[in-house]
């Protein structure tokens, strides 16, 4: 080994020289480059007037994008700024020029500058314009970084929905519709407008969406305003109104027997989908109490109505049949049980028989229990005595028309009897959702106005997590998210996440409001001391974009809307009848009066 301290601290190889050359790709170089160039040859003026042109062109097109001030890959409108900014300041400096030389009276001859003094200048003004230029894009690169430091929450910009304006669908607000598989969510206080701006603009064709609708329709209000507008659009117009609210407006009503779908006895589902009708009678709570005895009473029923269809014809299948039967005593009710037991039924008369010796044990347990569980089932076919409820329920209207896609079925039901009656609606509901997953082909729509009134509903949280795939959409319309947190408990955020579009507005309650700011995000805001480069010692704070405060002002002339994974959007409410889409060549509007108004 040498000695020679010389030798030894030249001891390097030829790659670590040409690691020491070697220069990483930087794709700023030439356009620095270019732009000192542009200054010592053509004058610090016309880089002055170039980089003007591109802070320009950052501010209106760059930055609302939150795209760094960098100077390649440059969309053609920062270029085209930069040469119409060259242009412009040489064009402001001769007129300026002219002004002077006109109001002095001055002429001078012009002399030939040295050229080496000429470069001299223009360098010595182009490193101090362009040090002006980089200390700009360092504070808003220090600006940048502040903004996303505790989020960076924003409402989506007109080209992030360009894919939502046009294609048919359901009309969504803003001129925008929305046309892929997916369910709905609108929550909106009394007295919003979620009728006159998004259920009967839907209902009168706006969007374009091309399928069945059900929808609930307390008061029979949007078949009065729509009904006409779907005959003559060439649909099938069913009108489910057992007591008849504005008949002369609507049309004669149909009727509807929820135990056809258990029309077929050899059917493998007949069992389960008893089990569906008796969940509707006697609906699952949350926190029951009395769970022994609502659990019992609803098993019971499913074996009364198991016994029912598979003993007797299709129009003695009734509820009126049903509801005696809850209510035999003494000899009576011991036949009704001795009937079951000797079921024959070849498929499901072991189910029944089943079903009569469980209802055996339940007596044997004694008077007081078995009078609770009679007492629950008794209570909840209480409505079913109604005259006019009963007439309505004969068989009639298929429900697995609505697959046909050319099918709208309204479910008329008086405001005093959505608590009262809400388990017909569960009956309606839930059947024609079965009938149409059972045969799916065209799109079908759920559009559940008041939709708290229909209690927790097992089918609704299947619907939303599976039957998109089946070509059904559910669009529930809530008051308030309070409504949907009482009925579903802890599972009503997966209720919420299982909709592909939310719209809020007329919010008025806390719990909602707090939720729609959370759920549009958190941004940073920025402070600092102002200077003539833009901010100095820029520093962020967090905040809600939309504080719960102000979701409850701004939701009263807006909607609050989330599409997807886009970024939230704001769209202005519209009511139906100020809508120029809405009324044809003549003048004649789609829609006709509201009865109510």
């Amino acid at each position: 080994m040498s000695n020679n301290p010389i030798k030894q601290g030249l001891d390097v190889s030829g790659e670590e020289i040409q690691e020491l050359f070697r220069s990483d790709p930087n794709p700023e170089r030439l356009p620095k480059i270019g732009l000192f160039l542009l200054g010592i040859l053509l004058t610090p003026i016309t880089l002055t007037g170039a980089l003007l042109g591109y802070g320009r062109a950052y501010n209106r097109f760059l930055k609302p994008r939150d795209i760094y001030p960098r100077l390649y890959s440059l969309p053609p409108i920062v270029r085209v700024a930069m040469l119409i900014g060259a242009g412009l300041i040489w064009l402001a400096i001769i007129a300026l020029v002219i002004v002077i030389l006109t109001f002095s009276g001055a002429v001078r001859s012009v002399h030939s500058a040295a050229v080496i003094g000429y470069l001299l200048v223009n360098l010595i003004f182009t490193l101090i314009v362009y040090g002006v230029f980089a200390g700009w894009r360092n504070a808003i690169d220090d600006i940048a970084i502040e903004s996303r430091k505790f989020g960076t929450a924003r409402f989506a910009r007109p080209d992030e929905l360009t894919e939502f304006n046009g294609p048919k669908g359901f009309y969504i607000g803003g001129g925008f519709s929305f046309p892929d598989k997916g369910h709905l969510l609108t929550v909106a206080g009394t007295r919003g407008g979620k009728g006159v701006n998004l259920i009967v603009p839907n209902l009168l064709g706006l969007g374009g969406y091309e399928g069945s609708f059900l929808v609930i329709d307390p008061k029979a209000e949007l078949a009065a305003i729509s009904a006409r507008y779907q005959r003559e659009s060439g649909k099938k117009v069913v009108i489910l109104n057992p007591w008849d609210l504005l008949s002369d407006s609507v049309g004669q009503s149909s009727t509807y027997n929820p135990l056809d779908i258990l029309s077929d006895k050899s059917s493998p589902h007949l069992v389960d989908d008893a089990d569906i009708i008796a969940e509707m009678i006697v609906p699952v709570e949350k926190d029951d109490k009395n769970k022994f005895f609502t659990d019992n009473a609803r098993s019971m029923f499913s074996g009364l109505v198991l016994h029912l269809v598979t003993t007797y014809d299709r129009d003695e299948r009734t509820w009126d049949k049903l509801w005696k039967w809850v209510r035999l005593s003494g000899d009576d009710w011991d036949n009704l049980l001795a009937d079951m037991a000797v079921n024959v039924d070849p498929v499901n008369g072991e189910a029944v028989r089943t079903a009569a010796n469980a209802i055996l044990q339940l007596m044997k347990a004694g008077d007081k229990t078995f009078g609770s569980i009679l007492a629950t089932l008794i209570q909840c076919t209480d409505f079913l005595k109604s005259p006019s409820l009963q007439k309505s329920m004969a068989p009639g209207f298929d429900p697995a028309v609505l697959s046909d896609g050319n099918t709208i079925v309204y479910v008329v039901i008086p405001v005093d009897k959505l608590q009262s009656h809400s388990r017909w609606l569960r009956l309606v509901v839930t059947t024609c959702m079965r009938a149409v997953v059972r045969k799916p082909k065209n799109r079908v729509c759920f559009l559940l106005d008041e939709f708290a009134a229909l209690g927790y509903l097992p089918e609704i949280e299947n619907a939303l997590s599976t039957y998109a795939g089946f070509n059904v959409t559910v669009w529930p319309i809530l008051q308030s998210l309070i409504q949907l947190k009482g009925i579903y408990g802890d599972k009503w955020e997966v209720f919420v996440g299982n909709t592909a579009v939310k719209q809020y507005f007329s919010v008025n309650d806390n719990f909602t409001a707090e939720y729609v700011s959370k759920a549009i995000g958190q941004t940073s805001h920025v402070t600092g001391i102002k200077s003539w480069l833009g901010m100095k010692d820029p520093k962020a704070n967090a905040r809600p974009l939309v504080s719960p405060d102000e979701v409850r002002r701004g939701s009263g002339d807006n909607m609050f809307v989330f599409i997807g994974t886009k970024p939230p959007t704001l769209f202005e409410k519209k009511p139906y009848y100020q809508m120029v889409e809405l009324f044809g060549s003549d003048g004649k509007a789609r829609h006709d009066k509201n009865p109510y108004l």
